[in-house]
This record gives structure tokens, C-alpha cells and sequence, in this order.
């Protein structure tokens, strides 16, 4: 502000702190430079600024019009007392912004000055953080993008700062970022993000990762050599470089051929320094890193690799200390990991299983987290872990979840698809069984009729069909006959073979009871299976459906 009060004082001969700012230099021959309507437009300017109490967080016509009086100014110092004004408006201007008044900073943002480069960019970046969101529109409107595309390839680092910074805000719209990267703002970017200047590599990193939330941006970073910038930027010790940087590579990762780059770079120095930084301070690079290398476990080598290169002490940690987000993000990435049969016995011996058994009990853990832990247990069922997890009370951890009517849809997706797994196992059933009074069976079939989630009605079917292949007590057939025909009148009537399948194979085992096949032939099931007699083309089906109609009879 003062630097400003001090330029156009120097400018206006009418002010009464006018000093002449060449030694030597007469001020009345100098004078006449200014026209007529520059000397007008500074003494407005000068007077709008001293004002103690005066409206400061608007741009009326006449000051636009003062504004840009001195932006089309020839004379170089009135183009800097332009930018230093607008950008001493822009701190408190809260009012939207539009294309007229953008008119003076797109003038100012392609000067050759590095004086007015300085304040001109600030002032977008105020405009930008300050103001509704509008306008970050009405910015990419006027054509500033470019503009500041141009200004991040100056040799300041101020001006580097400021209009990296702007394009760091602007890229939060999938719009602004096609802009930017049409704009050609990659390649800046990128060298802005191996810059000595902290501040700037924030801002570079930061726009970055903002760029790769679209795929065709990701293909084009990757081309023109993003990765091994990151990789270099992993090194930093800052939180938010390194956050910005790990999320970037967490985006990258979702991509197959990129995750063969990226482990292929170096001695896995991607995979090796995430696991470093599972043990960084900041929980949000802990939980970046986590989602990292949750994405690069999606393939069966790199699960493999992670764990050999030591992931899982630093995991558990995570999960059995810390914040509920982070938290999250480590369970995630030991289920992808859990998928590989090899590293069942390595995750079950780390000691994940009581851990994961007690977010699914506690009621403040996250949905997410229970999603996880629940695939986690069924991954490591599907293998030949049953034991431990039974051992560990893994069926009463998730029976508590099946029984909650308030548990999310997505939660029960993951918990009936464990339970289904699980209910292979004769000791498992047993424990399902043995619980709750028989409340388990009797919620599974709820499900199966009338879950809107087909997910949720195959696992809850997979399920009720894995406990009748045990000793089961039929008096809990005839306790659920209505829930039972209703569910398997859904599943007769589904287009998906896999659903009438399931259902055909739970009837043979139904109508082993006398009672229930009695029920079933006074039914509309007796049609339904034999329109699958008659109509469906798949063996399989055609010859499950005659085996009903054999019991049946």
C-alpha cells in the first residue's frame, strides 16, 4: 500500500506529498508526459486510496475507467501504478468479477515489465481465493489462462508463485483443467515442481494433482515425464508437496499401463518410498500413501512386491493407531493385498485379523473401513485362513453388522459376500448357527426377498443355501416359508441365470422337508420352474429344473 500511496504520489503534482523522483530532474518539464487524462485518472485513484472510510470493495465505472486509463498508458510507471492499485482493490473486492473489469489485468498480464507482471498476477490469484466462484469462469473467459501459462515460465519467482498459484485454483473444474492443459500448461508445471522455492513447488504440485483427475490429462503428464518428477518430489520435506505428490500418484496408478511404469521405475523406488512415508508425521501424506499403494496392489505382481518389500508392519500400525482416515485408507490397501493367496498367511501373522474384527464391532469406525475390513476377512476366507479368523471372532464381528438394520447397503454387499465365503466352512456354520437364536437365518432370507441391492440378495441366497447343506434344523424353514417362497419367486423370475441357478439349487435342498414341498406345490413356484424346464437354453438350469420337478412329484 504504501509503495503504491508513494508511486502515484510521484505521479500527481496536485498531491501534497509530491517529492520529484530524480535528483536533478525538473518535475515541470517531466509533467507534461502525462495527458490530461492520466493526471485525472491518478489524482481519482489517489484519492479513492487515502480515503479513510470510503467504499474499498467495489469497482465502479468510474474507477474501471481510472484503471484503465493507466493501463493503456505508454508511459511504464502509470501501467505499475495500474497493477499495484488493482491488486491493493483485489485483497477486500468481494463482489463478483466480470469480462469489462477483467480487461485491465489481461492488458497488465501480457506487459514485458516484471514490476507490473508482479501485481498483475497477484491480483488474479486475490481475484481468484477471495471472490465467488464465479469467477474463476469469468477468469478462464477473458482469456487468462494462456496469459498465465506464459507468466509461469518467468525467471521470478514471484511471478512464478502467483500465477502458478492461479492456475493451481482455477484447475478445480474439469473445464479449467481441459483449459490448462490446452493452454500448454503441463510442461510449466512440471519444471515449476523441481523449483528451489517451496511456495512454488507447493503450487505446481498442487495444480498437478489437480490435472490428473482426468484420464487424457494423466496419458499427456505421464508422456511428458511426470512420473519421475514425482518420484524426485517424494524426497521433499514438506507435508504438502509430498501430499500433493503421493495423490497424484495415487491417481495415476488407477490406470494398468501406467502402474507397469510405475514400478518399473528405478529399484521400485515408487513402491519404496510410499512405504517411507507411511511413517511421515502428517496423517494426510500417511493417507496418501496408503491410497497409493492401495491402487498399485490392483495387480497380483505388485501385491506380491509391496509385501516383500516390507509394507505390512507400517500398515498395521496404521490401522491399530491411526485416525479414523488413515485408518481407512491402510485397511484398503491391505485388502487389495489380501487378494494374493501368498500373502494370506504373512497379513493373518502381522496380526491384522483382532484389529480388523474390532472396527467391524465398533459403531465409530468408519462405513468404509467396515467395507474393508470385511473384504479383508473374505479374501483371506477364500484361501485357506478359515481358522484364524474363526479363532478370532471374525462370524460374530460381521453378524453384528447383518443384524443392524440401520448397516449401509454397501456394507452389507461386503458383509454377506464374507459370510457366503465363510458359510463354505462346517465350523463356520456352526457358529452361525449357534448364535442369536436362529435370528441369523431368518435375516438372511429377509434379505434375499427384499433387499434392493442384487448383491446383497445373492450373498444373503449363497449363504441360506451353504447352512441347509449342514444338519439344519427345519423348524426354521417352517418359521420362514412366506420369506423363503418370496424370495425364491424373485430369483425364479430374474433374467440372470446365476439368480435362477441359485435358487433351483436352494429348492432341491428345500424339498427335502415334507412340509415345505407341500407348500411348494400349492405355489406359483411350480410354474416358474417349469418355464425354466421348458424355456431356458442353459443346461445347467434345465437340468436343476428338472430335478425339482422330480422332487416335486
Amino acid at each position: 500500500m504504501d509503495l503504491l500511496l508513494d508511486c502515484l504520489c510521484c505521479l500527481s503534482p496536485c498531491c501534497s506529498c509530491y517529492r520529484p523522483r530524480i535528483n536533478g530532474t525538473d518535475w515541470e518539464l517531466y509533467e507534461p508526459l502525462l495527458h490530461p487524462e492520466e493526471r485525472s485518472a491518478v489524482n481519482d485513484l489517489l484519492s479513492y486510496l487515502n480515503k479513510e472510510n470510503g467504499d474499498k470493495t467495489t469497482i465502479n465505472e468510474d474507477r474501471l475507467r481510472a484503471l484503465l486509463i493507466l493501463t493503456y498508458s505508454e508511459n511504464t510507471e502509470l501501467q505499475r501504478s495500474a497493477a499495484l492499485c488493482y491488486a491493493e482493490i483485489s485483497e477486500r473486492l468481494m463482489q463478483p468479477i466480470t469480462i469489462n473489469k477483467m480487461e485491465p489485468l489481461v492488458v497488465l498480464l501480457q506487459s514485458d515489465d516484471l514490476e507490473t507482471q508482479k501485481p498483475a498476477s497477484l491480483t488474479v490469484s486475490n481475484i481468484l481465493i477471495n471472490g465467488p466462484e464465479s469467477n474463476k469462469e469469468v477468469v478462464v473467459q477473458s482469456g487468462c489462462v494462456g496469459l498465465l501459462t506464459n507468466l509461469m515460465m518467468s525467471p521470478d519467482v514471484e511471478v512464478q508463485c502467483n500465477s502458478c498459484g492461479c492456475i493451481t485454483t482455477l484447475a478445480t473444474t474439469d473445464v479449467n483443467k481441459k483449459a490448462i492443459v490446452a493452454a500448454g500448461g503441463i510442461d510449466p508445471l512440471l519444471r515449476l515442481a523441481r523449483s528451489p522455492d517451496i511456495r512454488v513447488q507447493r503450487n505446481a504440485t498442487g495444480a498437478l494433482l489437480n490435472l490428473t483427475h482426468i484420464q487424457s490429462n494423466r496419458s499427456e503428464m505421464v508422456a511428458k515425464g511426470a512420473l519421475p518428477i514425482f518420484v524426485h518430489s517424494l524426497k521433499s520435506k514438506d507435508s504438502d508437496v509430498l501430499f500433493y505428490c503421493t495423490a497424484a500418484l495415487s491417481n495415476i496408478a488407477v490406470d494398468n499401463d501406467y502402474r507397469i511404469i510405475m514400478i518399473g521405475i528405478g529399484q521400485y523406488d515408487i513402491v519404496r518410498s510410499l512405504i517411507r512415508l507411511l511413517t511421515f508425521p502428517a496423517d494426510k501424506v500417511k493417507c496418501q500413501a496408503c491410497l497409493a499403494l492401495r491402487n498399485l496392489a490392483s495387480d497380483d505382481d505388485n501385491q506380491l512386491l509391496i509385501v516383500n518389500l516390507g509394507v505390512l508392519p507400517s500398515l498395521y500400525q496404521l490401522v491399530h493407531h491411526g485416525n479414523r482416515e488413515t485408518q481407512c485408507a491402510a485397511i484398503s490397501a491391505v485388502r487389495n493385498l489380501s487378494i494374493h493367496s501368498k500373502n494370506e498367511v504373512t497379513i493373518v501373522t502381522e496380526g491384522f485379523l483382532p484389529d480388523l474384527c474390532e472396527i467391524l464391532k465398533d459403531y465409530a469406525s468408519l462405513t468404509d473401513s467396515k467395507c474393508h475390513a470385511a473384504g479383508t476377512i473374505r479374501n483371506l476366507a477364500a484361501g485357506e485362513q478359515i481358522k484364524p479368523i474363526l479363532e478370532n471372532g471374525a462370524v460374530d464381528s460381521l453378524l453384528v453388522n447383518l443384524m443392524e438394520p440401520a448397516t449401509p447397503v454397501s456394507l452389507q454387499v461386503e458383509v454377506t459376500a464374507a459370510l457366503a465365503v465363510l458359510a463354505g466352512d462346517d465350523e463356520a456354520k456352526t457358529q452361525l448357527m449357534s448364535v442369536r437364536s436362529g435370528n441369523i437365518f431368518e435375516r438372511l432370507v429377509n434379505l434375499a426377498a427384499c433387499s434392493p441391492n442384487k448383491e446383497v440378495q445373492y450373498n444373503s441366497a449363497g449363504t441360506i443355501g451353504q447352512l441347509l447343506h449342514s444338519d439344519f434344523d427345519m423348524a426354521l424353514v417352517s418359521a420362514n416359508v412366506s420369506g423363503l417362497l418370496k424370495y425364491l419367486e424373485r430369483f425364479l423370475q430374474s433374467t440372470d441365470v446365476t439368480f435362477n441357478h441359485i435358487a433351483l439349487w436352494t429348492l432341491v435342498l428345500l424339498l427335502k422337508d415334507p412340509n415345505f414341498k407341500a407348500v411348494v406345490n400349492e405355489s406359483s413356484l411350480v410354474t416358474l420352474v417349469d418355464n425354466l424346464l421348458y424355456y431356458n437354453q442353459q443346461p445347467q438350469i434345465k437340468k436343476l429344473a428338472e430335478t425339482v420337478v422330480n422332487a416335486l412329484n
